[in-house]
């Protein structure tokens, strides 16, 4: 078999729908994991759920290989699969009831900040100016912007994990941004900090 670097993940991912090659889904394992994992640690700080989130997805992948439709794109599905094992395991936690029933800042959009960064008095302030106006909105919308910007997901894709509609993504990710810029440049007016960069230099 050819190695990663001459083989995309969809030609992997084909490879394990038609064949059950696992050493194919290995590839995709692998390339992934960080992504899963990082997405799982903004819902929970527990690394064992987060974990055992992603081998239970991987397992049913093997187990429901047959019954696994067209996907127009892997990294979303993968999204999709993975988000909905780790609530059905932070159920069995009884940490959260559903979906849509999500504590107030369960969704951590800055969970995995760098602490060792040399960021200017200037950056670090914007920066934290940020997380506090992005803390003020709601658990659909962190992980919406979060999707979309840090991800960069498709809207149609975010939709699917979300199961929400195409134009709600745009209505969010329009008013979250509105939302954090109008109350960025109100704490930097008041301290007298201004800059044209609010929201892609403090956020990336």
């Amino acid at each position: 078999m050819r190695n990663s670097q001459e083989i995309s993940q969809n030609n992997f991912w084909n490879l394990f729908l038609t064949d059950g090659n696992e050493d194919a889904l290995s590839h995709i394992y692998a390339d992934n994991y960080d992504l899963l994992y990082d997405y799982g640690l903004r819902f929970t700080s527990n690394i064992h759920i987060v974990e055992d989130a992603i081998q239970d997805m991987y397992i049913n992948l093997i187990k429901y290989r047959k019954n696994i439709g067209l996907v127009k794109n892997l990294q979303g599905y993968l999204i999709c699969a993975f988000r909905r094992q780790l609530f059905l395991d932070l159920n069995k936690q009884k940490i959260i009831i559903s979906t849509e029933q999500m504590p107030e800042g369960f969704f951590d959009y800055f969970k995995s900040p760098d602490p060792d960064s040399d960021e200017k008095e200037e950056k670090e302030f914007l920066h934290s100016t940020v997380v506090a106006c992005v803390d003020q909105l709601t658990n659909k919308q962190k992980e919406i912007i979060y999707l979309k910007f840090e991800r960069e997901i498709e809207y149609e894709e975010i939709a699917v994990i979300l199961n929400i509609s195409v134009e709600s993504c745009y209505k969010s990710v329009y008013r979250s941004l509105k939302s954090i810029r109008s109350s960025a440049e109100k704490v930097l007016l008041d301290n007298n900090k201004m800059t044209d960069r609010i929201y892609s230099d403090a956020i990336r």
